[in-house]
């Protein structure tokens, strides 16, 4: 028996008309707010995306978006497209182009290999050489190479993962993969809060670093949720989804766009360049605010996907395999 559902009219028409609203992946009754789906994109609209995003940059075709060019894109370019793509896509009507890159969709689980996942973790650390100077800068005491270290440590755990289904102790491996991730996003944490909580010469390009180490840390909790639905570890998801969910919130709370457009133009020499920065600042803040909330959102939405599917007995490993072969559909429901 299929998982997964090709979304029903019915709750199209509910949302259009506000009584289903999106949070994250889940789709909620707005009274009651109990829950009445899962939404879970499928390869269809992630092969739509990248196509639709390609020749913007070849960082964007890696599979990263550096905050400085999708700053310079607007939301229609997404929003045109997708209203052509299918019906169903109206319910990602106010989809924001920055979820795409820290938080993949901003819905459901993502769909990408864990090939793909190497190639976004490549792009992430070649932008991470090019801020390089910055990197010295925020680390103070620590050595920039040991960045180099932790990613080299999470491409070894994401090429691990993508053996798991051919090897005889793949419950033991993905179990000690999904702990190496963790471990590796601990490290990443502290480089993200320095910057973070600056009070003053922040920057443009420590608003491109911080967007930079969010992605690598959300790659680690995507890589991590996704080994173990694929080891059947269900409630082992549910906790682990539910402290990332926290985490990302937790980053994202000193992160108010105005703020940090205002520390960003306190280093301008006159008020006209001081107003001309600060304006130039708050896009790329904004995106940055919104996509680490996003991932908050999201977070908690695996928690629940992952709950649903342990108290119904299905299988994790099954939901992903048929969100990766839909051919046809963008989007698929999994009934609550």
């Amino acid at each position: 028996m299929p998982l997964l559902y090709e979304i029903p009219k019915d709750f199209l028409l509910d949302y259009d008309s506000g009584k289903l609203k999106l949070y994250g992946a889940l789709l909620k009754d707005a009274v009651t707010g109990q829950i009445r789906a899962h939404v879970q994109p499928t390869s269809v609209l992630d092969m739509f995306l990248t196509s639709t995003l390609r020749g913007a940059s070849a960082t964007i075709s890696q599979g990263f978006n550096p905050l400085g060019i999708l700053t310079a894109l607007q939301n229609e370019q997404i929003k045109s497209q997708l209203r052509n793509l299918n019906a169903s896509l109206g319910i990602l009507q106010n989809l924001q182009i920055g979820t795409l890159a820290v938080s993949g969709l901003g819905l459901g689980v993502s769909v990408a290999g864990f090939a793909v996942m190497l190639q976004k973790l490549k792009a992430i650390e070649n932008h991470l050489k090019e801020l390089g100077s910055r990197v010295d800068q925020v680390t103070v005491d620590r050595r920039s190479d040991e960045l180099a270290t932790v990613f080299a440590d999470i491409g070894a755990d994401l090429e691990t993962i993508d053996t798991l289904s051919a090897r005889k102790n793949g419950q033991q491996v993905a179990e000690a993969v999904q702990i190496s991730l963790a471990r590796s996003a601990s490290r990443l944490g502290p480089y993200f809060t320095r910057t973070a909580a600056k009070q003053q010469d922040l920057t443009l390009e420590d608003l491109d670093l911080l967007w930079t180490l969010a992605s690598a840390l959300r790659l680690c909790a995507d890589a991590s949720f996704k080994a173990l639905l694929h080891i059947e570890e269900l409630e082992v998801a549910a906790a682990i989804a539910h402290k990332q969910a926290a985490r990302f919130a937790e980053l994202s709370d000193p992160l108010a766009p105005d703020r940090l457009a205002r520390l960003c133009a306190r280093s301008a020499p006159s008020f006209e360049e001081m107003i001309a920065l600060r304006d130039k600042a708050i896009g790329p803040a904004t995106l940055l605010t919104e996509a680490l909330r996003t991932s908050a959102t999201q977070a908690a939405s695996n928690t629940s996907l992952a709950k649903l599917l342990a108290a119904r007995g299905l299988s994790g490993r099954q939901y992903l395999e048929e969100a990766e072969q839909e051919k046809d559909r963008p989007l698929l429901l999994l009934a609550a």
